[in-house]
């Protein structure tokens, strides 16, 4: 099975995602700022972990309680897919998505239990209508990651539709490798390969 995101900075952003990308349902309002959503969300994942030596299945759906309620994970895997899909079948393209959306989502909960920020540090954020940037760094390890978060507002809240890790765009590079998988194999295997990786990650204890 071809390894994604192979390169050792590639690597390290895969495994900060879980720790650093996936938030949490903060008790904010409208009034509340993507800067402050972020800030008291992250605390709420830190907070998981500091109450739980192990991650069983309970922190698991805890965590996974967390991560749902801040990702858009259909406009992540869209802006990844889209483009591909013209070369596609209705149908591929749907079910695509489908499958990708189910990795990412299983994928932030494994990668919460291997390697995660240990604190943040914000260093701002900008809004534009109802799009917004948030810069921040991570901590992880002794060492400082530059992480940027795009967000946009839903509702009474402001979810993740996007992020880079040290310069590494999230959506850009999965649409770089799905490119080249489907390049080199048919759609069905592609598929396969997709599937295969996410029953390896739920078997991960």
């Amino acid at each position: 099975m071809a390894k994604f995101l192979c390169s050792r900075r590639l690597k390290k952003a895969h495994l900060l995602i879980g720790g650093v990308m996936f938030l949490g349902p903060a008790s904010q309002g409208w009034a509340a700022t993507p800067l402050e959503v972020v800030k008291s969300t992250n605390e709420a994942v830190l907070a998981i972990y500091g109450r739980h030596k192990k991650v069983d299945a309970a922190v698991e759906k805890e965590i996974f309680t967390v991560i749902d309620a801040i990702t858009d994970y259909q406009t992540l895997a869209g802006e990844a897919i889209d483009p591909l899909c013209p070369k596609l079948t209705a149908a591929q393209c749907g079910t695509f998505k489908e499958i990708f959306t189910r990795l990412l989502r299983v994928s932030s909960i494994k990668k919460l239990g291997r390697a995660r920020a240990g604190r943040f540090e914000y260093k701002g954020e900008k809004v534009t209508g109802e799009s917004a940037v948030v810069l921040s760094f991570a901590f992880f390890n002794d060492e400082s990651v530059p992480l940027v978060y795009h967000m946009a507002r839903r509702g009474d809240t402001w979810v993740i539709v996007n992020y880079v890790v040290d310069d590494v765009d999230t959506v850009k590079n999965y649409r770089k490798q799905f490119r080249s998988l489907l390049a080199k194999k048919s759609f069905e295997q592609v598929m396969v390969q997709l599937e295969g990786k996410i029953a390896d990650l739920e078997k991960e204890k």
